[in-house]
């Protein structure tokens, strides 16, 4: 079950603010993927990307999207099922999770445009499968056939993007038509530690390994690890991504 919610009331900043530590409205990207809110009966999360989101969008409004992944709880606040809410419930429920005083909460979700979407299949691209589960973009020996979209197979790509869509739209196309263009690659970030040293710094809100909050005995570890790498190229790629 998820939740559009369009907010003209500019109070709204202050307590995503103090979550994700970034400004809504600065024009920079807010949540860098999905905050999830642990301690929810719904097990909700939201996502807040770049400001406006939409070429038509206003100045003054701020576009988010909310999700329940339990949807057979009642909430923490509204006594009932996501599936049961009305827009206006659903936005009350976050903000009651995000820490707007509850004398607040229905005058903010009332000013607010929430638009509840259920999503019944959402989860079912992550589903255990085989090799052959999936059909092939264009299958073999196929003239004039071919599958596009998440549920279709194509190589090293990840489901749930936008991007898997389009590039399986592409290699159809450019297959079945004889196009002589090839389809863009998938960026090689598997595996590839640099990257990941660049995710560590971000999603531990661009701290250094040593100012991670890690239990004393790990950190203990991590001072006798860093010694070692003195000198090194490990030390150098820690450099580079600013984790020391």
């Amino acid at each position: 079950m998820s939740a559009t919610i369009t907010f003209t009331d500019q109070r709204i900043a202050k307590y995503i603010e103090q979550i994700n530590q970034k400004d809504p409205y600065s024009g920079s990207i807010v949540t860098s993927g999905p905050t999830s809110i642990k301690d929810s009966s719904w097990l909700l999360g939201y996502s807040i990307s770049r400001q406006p989101h939409f070429k038509e969008q206003k100045k003054n409004e701020l576009v988010i999207w909310l999700y329940a992944l339990y949807t057979d709880r009642k909430g923490d606040y509204v006594a009932k099922r996501p599936d049961e809410c009305t827009g206006i419930e659903m936005c009350e429920e976050w903000l009651y999770h995000i820490g707007v005083p509850e004398n607040t909460i229905h005058e903010l979700a009332c000013s607010a445009s929430t638009i509840p979407c259920h999503m019944p299949y959402i989860t079912t691209y992550f589903m255990p499968r085989t090799t052959n589960d999936r059909p092939l973009v264009v299958p073999k020996h196929s003239k004039n056939l071919a599958f596009i979209g998440n549920y279709a197979e194509t190589p090293r790509d990840t489901v749930f993007t936008t991007e898997y869509s389009v590039r399986t739209a592409m290699e159809a196309v450019y297959t079945l038509l004889e196009v002589d263009r090839g389809v863009p690659e998938v960026f090689a970030s598997t595996f590839d530690i640099r990257m990941l040293l660049n995710a560590l710094y971000y999603l531990n809100g661009q701290k250094s390994l040593m100012d991670i909050d890690f239990p004393w005995v790990e950190k203990a570890a991590l001072k006798e690890a860093l010694k070692k790498a003195k000198g090194t190229y490990i030390e150098e790629l820690l450099k580079d991504y600013h984790l020391i």
